[in-house]
């Protein structure tokens, strides 16, 4: 079974590019992959459906630390 998108949104933020992918995998899990592109550099982040929700939960840590 080949990877299967699900979902794909694109948020474009100056010179960068964030893409949100959520893809199945070939044992069908279900994960989540963050990939940043500026110029021709492109980093990428994969989230397992297990983590996604502590994943989360720091994020939203982190964000509301960035707004104190």
């Amino acid at each position: 079974m080949e990877r299967q998108r699900l979902y794909s949104k694109t948020l474009r933020a100056g010179k960068r590019t964030y893409y949100f992918d959520v893809k199945k995998g070939r044992d069908g899990s279900t994960y989540l992959v963050i990939t940043e592109q500026k110029d021709d550099k492109r980093n990428r982040l994969m989230i397992f459906e297990d983590r996604v929700e502590e994943f989360v939960s720091l994020l939203k840590e982190a964000v509301d630390k960035m707004k104190e």
